[in-house]
């Protein structure tokens, strides 16, 4: 089948949903289809937002017999066959604040287009997917819509190795306000004394940046963390879960299972992450293969202090963590032929 992957485009932000769409165009040229990306802009201003609806839906393909929808307005073209794998939806127009968007004349008339138009794309999908038990049931409470859980396998394949811990806490990812680096930086002012945190990752703005580096002079973090403000290659983070204590991860309300866990659980290594992290409890369960930790830092300094502490512990958690992983049992073989059935 000629198969057209359809995920919206934000300048200069390459994120999960972007590997995800590379690696799904990959693996379908594998199984022996045609397929190309296809990436419609998103913008970030109210107006901007009702453009890229306009703009979604009203074009018009030629020559391509499947669409298969990733994110928002991009699950919004139209085409006789659309198969919706659904990474998240505009979530500004569905949640709460400070997520959603708040209640005033000039957004309301964006959320309900955003709502209607969603609404008419999931009716006309002719299957939906989701990516995680999290977004499926976002998507119901929502939208009152169902979708099958096809989780996503991871987007690279590594030969993950473990070590001995070298006594830190690693934090990957890119540097953003909504992953919360800032807040096990800030976590290690009330750390006990004995090992470091590493935060490795391209950041997402100047001014996240500027704000890890004024928490780390302010209290004077200097000897105790260390920040790699910058992409780092596969084989630097292998090298950092192999040697790491523990992987921290804390999103806010992840979509997925969350990559970043996935990774550390493969390296046999702990995760902590945040009791409003969402998908991330796929992987991390309390005291069996990390630590789950409400994100305020004195309770993350806690946890960090646990694992530093208890080193046997930790490495049994890791253990049990890469097992978990594996028995997801991810693979590309089972989505390829969910979405081109």
């Amino acid at each position: 089948m000629k198969l057209l992957v359809a995920n919206n485009a934000a300048p200069f932000v390459r994120g999960g949903a972007e590997l995800l769409a590379d690696r799904l165009v990959t693996e379908l040229r594998h199984a022996g289809h045609e397929a190309e990306l296809f990436r419609i802009p998103l913008g970030d201003t109210p107006e901007q937002i009702l453009e890229s609806i306009v703009a979604a839906t009203l074009t018009e393909l030629v020559n391509v017999d499947r669409v298969i929808g990733l994110k928002f307005p991009a699950y919004l073209i139209p085409h006789d066959d659309v198969v919706i794998y659904l990474v998240h939806q505009f979530r500004q127009a569905y949640d709460p604040p400070p997520v959603g968007w708040p209640s005033e004349p000039r957004l309301d008339r964006v959320v309900n287009a955003v709502r209607a138009a969603d609404a008419a794309a999931f009716e006309a999908a002719n299957r939906m997917y989701a990516i995680s038990p999290f977004v499926a049931d976002r998507l119901k409470r929502s939208n009152s819509v169902d979708a099958e859980v096809l989780m996503t396998p991871p987007h690279t394949d590594h030969e993950f190795r473990t070590a001995e811990s070298e006594g830190f806490v690693v934090a990957l990812g890119r540097l953003s306000a909504s992953k919360r680096q800032l807040s096990a930086v800030r976590a290690m002012r009330y750390a006990r004394p004995g090992y470091r945190l590493v935060v490795a990752g391209q950041p997402e703005s100047p001014a996240v940046l500027e704000e890890i580096e004024r928490e780390i002079a302010d209290g004077g973090l200097e000897d105790r963390v260390e920040v790699i403000p910058r992409f780092i290659s596969e084989q630097e983070k292998l090298d950092l879960l192999a040697r790491c204590l523990a992987s921290v991860y804390l999103p806010v309300d992840e979509d997925s299972y969350g990559y970043v866990c996935y990774e550390a659980a493969m390296a046999s290594k702990p995760s902590v992450t945040g009791t409003d992290s969402g998908g991330t409890s796929t992987l991390v369960k309390h005291r069996e293969t990390g630590l789950v930790s409400d994100p305020d830092p004195h309770s993350l300094a806690a946890a960090f202090d646990e694992l530093a502490a208890r080193p046997d512990e930790a490495r049994a958690m890791g253990i049990h963590a890469r097992r978990l992983a594996l028995e997801l049992d991810l693979s590309w073989t089972r989505v390829i032929a969910e979405l081109t059935r």
